[in-house]
């Protein structure tokens, strides 16, 4: 009689352990979601943008190139990019979705292109029409070192450019520091240096630093020069509007 009760209570005090661990995990990655949320505020606007941005890059610390893009966007999931540099004036790229759509002054169509597709340097498409972490990426393990928190990113769809991200972040406020990305094939793609600022009387990352991790020496540097809160309409973000000749006029109206 003793040996059965003990072991029934042992098997209740066992279950009962499992379900707390299982409650804890939960809350973990509740929390870590939350946290994600956070970093995001701190990378991109909550409604309709203009973002200026200068994109640099550099061999071995030496200026090759500088070249400019506005972003227009009015999601995480949307945004409109036009080079607005003289060497490639006319060329605009669509992101909708998982989707890209890539327009040059002589096509008559617009052409679809990967998300990895350069615009210069290290950055590609992807790094420039920033995406929202916290919608597209799921958190799988949490650590703690030091006054940072570590996160380890999942993507939740394969045709995410990085499928596996460790970021790293001030665990005070949250600002994101450091992004190592990984490509679906294992791969050491990048890593994202994140620089702090202030825009509108909030901190927010004013600059990004991308590192190649495959061919050493190649840095990018994409700045943040302005964010103008407008209304993006819902017809930039049609693959065909691409190709008409009166976009600008649009995006101005």
């Amino acid at each position: 009689m003793f040996n059965k009760l003990t072991k029934t209570l042992l098997t209740l005090a066992i279950l009962a352990v499992a379900s707390s661990s299982v409650y804890a995990s939960q809350l973990i990655k509740i929390d870590a979601q939350t946290v994600l949320s956070k970093v995001d505020a701190f990378r991109n606007e909550s409604a309709s943008v203009k973002v200026s941005a200068t994109v640099k890059a550099f061999d071995d610390d030496i200026l090759k190139h500088t070249k400019q893009y506005d972003v227009y966007s009015s999601s995480s999931k949307r945004a409109l990019v036009i080079f607005k540099s003289d060497s490639e004036k006319g060329q605009k790229v669509l992101m909708k979705g998982s989707d890209y759509w890539m327009f040059m002054p002589k096509s008559r169509r617009p052409i679809r292109i990967t998300p990895m597709q350069k615009l210069l340097g290290e950055a590609s498409l992807g790094d420039i029409a920033t995406l929202s972490w916290s919608e597209e990426y799921q958190v799988k393990n949490v650590a703690q070192v030091k006054g940072v928190i570590q996160l380890e990113l999942k993507a939740n769809s394969t045709k995410l450019s990085y499928q596996r991200i460790l970021l790293e972040i001030d665990q005070k406020d949250y600002f994101p520091k450091k992004a190592e990305l990984y490509l679906r094939s294992g791969k050491h793609a990048k890593a994202a240096f994140f620089e702090r600022g202030s825009r509108d009387g909030k901190v927010k990352v004013v600059a990004m630093t991308l590192q190649d991790k495959v061919q050493k020496g190649q840095k990018t540097v994409i700045a943040y020069d302005a964010v103008q809160q407008i209304e993006v309409p819902d017809k930039l973000f049609n693959p065909q509007i691409l190709i008409r000749s009166d976009l600008d006029q649009l995006l101005t109206e």
